[in-house]
């Protein structure tokens, strides 16, 4: 009776062992930021989740106290027109996701912000430069105007160039930023896409998209934000593996007969045979070819 009881405390001793040391070594162990740009991760099986925005809306220089919020159309423009009113022209898209669904420990593996540029007005902007840079202070699509634009980060994210025809999808790349927003849910106020290559005489290329409120063909046109994610979870995992890979901070391998116990939330199932695995950051236990035993950040 002794033994059995002195064999339940050495147990129960590990178990509490190994949780201790990976909530000390196994989840702080850098940021996600440094994590995704530090190692290869073209191997990993990540999420695609795609986001519809939450507000889009454009402002206009020439009309300050205007509000477009609920224009099918969202708008860029260059500020330079000819000599006698140089400054008065610019149209500047504001667009934002809610992507709070999002873990904050989550590993953004790419993001790309999409919009379909359906036409444009007075020249054809074919080939012009449109930024998009982050947006640093709150704003609504209902209420704000020129005069009440929020301020944006001077750095530019990323940038796009206007198709040769349209009815054409253009893209932004904003993997960093929205690594950022995942993390601090607080600073995510989106993205301000502006014309800053100077026209300089008459009627100055106006690109034109579809906006959320866009109603025909359903959701065809709107934009979106799409986004490949991996969310790890602690997790203690037990059982047989195989095709075992290691790329920087990432492990993966496939389940040959493996049980998992997550903790938050808490669950207990089993991985399906041949399904992919992948664990991130330190390791509490033991992995080898063809078995796993431990407390693992892993992607469930």
């Amino acid at each position: 009776m002794q033994k059995r009881r002195y064999n339940t405390s050495l147990i129960i001793a590990i178990i509490v062992f190994f949780i201790g040391a990976s909530i000390v070594h196994g989840v702080n162990i850098k940021t996600e930021k440094e994590l995704s740009s530090s190692i290869k991760i073209d191997n990993i099986n990540y999420d695609t989740q795609t986001f519809t925005p939450s507000d889009d809306t454009f402002i206009r220089m020439r009309d300050p106290g205007n509000n477009y919020g609920s224009s099918e159309s969202i708008q860029v423009r260059n500020r330079y027109g000819y000599s006698g009113h140089p400054y008065y022209w610019e149209h500047d898209i504001l667009i934002r996701f809610d992507i709070s669904s999002i873990s904050s420990n989550s590993i953004i593996k790419s993001a790309n912000l999409n919009i379909f540029y359906y036409g444009w007005a007075d020249n054809n902007p074919s080939g012009r430069e449109l930024t998009l840079h982050k947006i640093i202070d709150e704003w609504s699509e209902d209420t704000v105007t020129w005069d009440t634009q929020p301020d944006y980060d001077l750095e530019v994210t990323s940038a796009s160039f206007v198709p040769s025809s349209t009815g054409i999808w253009m893209t932004w790349d904003v993997s960093s930023d929205v690594q950022e927003y995942v993390v601090d849910q607080d600073s995510n106020y989106g993205w301000q896409i502006m014309d800053e290559q100077a026209w300089n005489t008459f009627d100055i290329p106006n690109s034109l998209f579809r906006s959320k409120e866009y109603s025909e063909n359903g959701n065809d046109y709107l934009p979106y934000l799409e986004i490949e994610v991996i969310e790890p979870h602690m997790v203690f995992i037990f059982g047989r593996i195989e095709n075992l890979n290691t790329e920087g901070d990432f492990t993966t391998f496939d389940a040959v007969k493996l049980r998992y116990l997550q903790f938050s939330p808490f669950s207990f199932d089993t991985y399906s045979s041949g399904e992919k695995v992948t664990t991130v950051g330190s390791k509490i236990g033991i992995l080898t070819t063809n078995f796993a035993f431990g407390f693992f950040n892993a992607a469930i």
